[in-house]
């Protein structure tokens, strides 16, 4: 199974690795990045082959020829060029992803000139095969296509067949996700040292905590349960969960990952 990555950034780059650690063999894959350096580092890194678009214009059309899954990588702003350019190059049972937030299925195929597309949302823990990986075939693709693709990304972490409109709530929640947490994270770092604690130490206690919290929670996937486990009330964690409730967390939080997947379907219309 022969897989191409078209404009491997940040995102790009955390499936592939994903991808790879999950079992790929690296000779299968083909990679472009715009960049000989960037190139020149993807193929150190994961022993790839690789095309840099400004040593060669070509080079996205030559990494889809022949692949069986296209992935496409690069910004949303430039999915349809990008689509349009690749989609002569593909093959009859070739199968066109994009990775890109806001650009439709119907929008995506009418570009490429190619029925045959998916749109998987990954997030940056795919790199260490942590990930969360939508997956929403267009009708044209088969269950036999799917399957394969659904296999090769459960490399890079757990994979949810959803149906397209349910990306925006996906966006909104994993997606996007992971940032909320950096900035959980942050903000703790900051109260800690606020509190006296020097900045190595908060950062070292809050990444503790925050990965015995994970370790927790794969375990028993109850967050509340958790939550009340360790909340006494009148106790330390109960004033500051109040704290957090009085301020409205809640609705926040709803209103935070609503405005992620609303910018998601914003951005169709825009590109």
């Amino acid at each position: 199974m022969r897989l191409a990555f078209i404009g491997t950034g940040s995102m790009g780059s955390a499936l592939l690795a994903g991808v790879i650690a999950g079992g790929c063999d690296p000779a299968d894959i083909i990679a472009t990045t715009h960049s000989a350096a960037s190139a020149r580092a993807l193929a150190a890194e994961h022993g790839i082959r690789t095309i840099a678009v400004a040593e060669d214009s070509a080079a996205n059309r030559r990494a889809a020829s022949g692949a069986d899954y296209v992935f496409l990588g690069v910004k949303p702003w430039a999915i349809k060029d990008t689509a349009a350019e690749v989609g002569a190059e593909l093959g009859a049972e070739a199968v066109l992803v994009s990775m890109a937030a806001g650009i439709t299925l119907e929008q995506l195929a009418a570009s490429a000139g190619h029925e045959a597309v998916v749109r998987i949302m990954p997030n940056t823990p795919s790199r260490i095969g942590c990930g969360v990986i939508s997956v929403s075939p267009a009708e044209a693709v088969a269950a036999a296509q799917v399957a394969p693709l659904t296999a090769l990304l459960a490399g890079a972490g757990q994979v949810f067949e959803l149906d397209e409109e349910l990306i925006p709530a996906m966006t909104g929640i994993s997606g996007s996700g992971v940032a909320y947490f950096f900035l959980l994270a942050e903000e703790m770092v900051r109260a800690g040292t606020a509190m006296g604690l020097d900045a190595e130490t908060a950062a070292a206690m809050v990444v503790k905590t925050a990965e015995g919290a994970g370790r927790l929670l794969a375990a028993d996937p109850d967050p509340a349960a958790l939550r009340q486990a360790v909340t006494s009330k009148g106790g330390t964690t109960h004033a500051a969960i109040t704290t957090f409730q009085d301020a409205g967390f809640a609705a926040l939080v709803e209103r935070a990952a609503q405005a992620a997947g609303q910018r998601a379907i914003a951005m169709a219309e825009e590109y």
